[in-house]
């Protein structure tokens, strides 16, 4: 019995531990994507562009940014519940909210500290 309560503390320092590690090692990664949304959302699309990978930039440059945000009501809160990293690809999938309270699915991928992809679906209007 004794053995089987060091088994599942160990397991569970274990996971723990492992847990630590990737929310420490993604930390900037989910904060770069965090305020992505909200730059994307609010009309900062040239702090948005400045994070995005250079092919990412040709095929959905600022002018395409504004006219695709521009009835957007902006993003106040973004939380990333399901990360995943591996071999300099962090992939961050979660929910943005508004100060109104509409709610959108967000996905976004990163690729040496770079945005090489995004999704914010459905985009929240503004009323």
């Amino acid at each position: 019995m004794k053995r089987l309560i060091y088994i599942v503390l160990g397991v569970a320092v274990l996971g723990g531990a492992a847990f630590g590690i990737v929310m420490m090692v993604t930390s900037a990664d989910r904060a770069m994507a965090k305020q992505f949304v909200i730059d994307l959302s609010s009309g900062a699309h040239e702090q948005a562009a400045a994070v995005m990978h250079e092919e990412l930039v040709k095929e959905f440059p600022i002018a395409r940014m504004q006219e695709a945000f521009a009835n957007v009501e902006p993003y106040t809160e973004v939380s990333f519940s399901s990360i995943n990293a591996s071999g300099g690809r962090t992939s961050l999938e979660g929910v943005a909210t508004t100060a109104g309270g509409c709610e959108s699915v967000v996905s976004v991928m990163l690729l040496n500290d770079l945005i090489v992809s995004f999704n914010i679906n459905p985009l929240c209007q503004k009323s």
